[in-house]
């Protein structure tokens, strides 16, 4: 099973993880610095509604972390706030190689 590096992933992003809804609005984890790459894409993208949006950017994470990314989660990306909008598991050779999430 071939895993991306995380020596190869050259920047980060801070993830606070979407726990639900409580009282007072949405509830999220405590923010944690996870590697990534970040790329600028411009794609149309439906989330789990069927909304429509324009992705950008678009996340390469290791496999380990892509469970952190739920839709909904909030990242701060090169100090700007995006929203996960979905997460796709890419295999290489039988295994799962890297995460790539679409934000907001």
């Amino acid at each position: 099973m071939t895993k991306v590096r995380r020596s190869l992933l050259k920047s980060t992003v801070s993830v606070e993880t979407y726990g639900g809804d409580g009282a007072y609005g949405p509830v999220y984890a405590a923010p944690r610095t996870i590697p990534c790459n970040i790329e600028t894409k411009h794609r149309l993208i439906r989330n789990a509604n069927g909304d429509e949006y324009v992705d950008q950017p678009v996340l390469t994470v290791h496999p380990d972390d892509a469970p952190a990314f739920t839709p909904e989660t909030r990242l701060t990306v090169q100090g700007r706030t995006s929203t996960v909008l979905s997460v796709a598991l890419l295999t290489f050779r039988g295994g799962t190689s890297h995460g790539e999430v679409s934000c907001t």
